[in-house]
């Protein structure tokens, strides 16, 4: 049996559609604001939608990215100062400990997505940043002795050369042979 639509629900019905088929994205060539979607892909890892749009004006072609904008806690510093969440820190710091190691952009991506994933699940709201610097020599001394090393020596601020022969110690104990 079929429904008949009253005025009101076919006016929805095709305002619904035309947002779906004609969202505004502003044209980069003409600058006008509605373009239709012909194509929609999802990546591979599922992060990320690129569309494949039409100008309504002009007729240009071209592609836009969406990605998962995800809202990071706040860092609690050690002086008491609060900041925003800053994943370019964390590989600033793990780039300085991999130095003039092979192939390490992949490996430290991989690191801080993974710490980033942890920190997100572990704390929505506020975390202090001694936390994420035991979140990311955890991971560093499981997987990369010398980059434990290297950024536990900073983080650690080692005075002497002793405070290396400590943590070294430590870290050879606990190395599988």
């Amino acid at each position: 049996m079929r429904k008949i639509l009253c005025k009101y629900e076919i006016l929805t019905l095709i305002k619904d559609l035309v947002y779906i088929f004609y969202l505004q994205m502003k044209c980069p060539k003409c600058g006008h604001l509605y373009s239709k979607v012909t194509d929609t892909r999802v990546s591979v890892d599922m992060a990320s939608i690129r569309r494949r749009r039409v100008c309504l004006k002009c007729g240009h072609r071209f592609f836009t990215n969406e990605i998962v904008c995800v809202e990071y806690p706040i860092v609690i510093k050690r002086d008491g100062r609060e900041e925003e969440f800053d994943g370019e820190k964390i590989k600033a710091g793990l780039l300085k400990a991999f130095k003039k190691q092979k192939g390490i952009k992949e490996k430290v991506n991989n690191i801080v997505n993974g710490i980033l994933a942890e920190v997100v699940s572990k704390y929505p709201e506020k975390v202090q940043s001694e936390k994420i610097g035991t979140i990311v020599m955890d991971l560093l001394r499981a997987s990369e002795p010398v980059a434990y090393l290297r950024f536990a020596s900073v983080y650690k601020n080692f005075e002497t050369a002793k405070d290396f022969a400590l943590e070294f110690e430590q870290l050879s104990l606990n190395l599988p042979k």
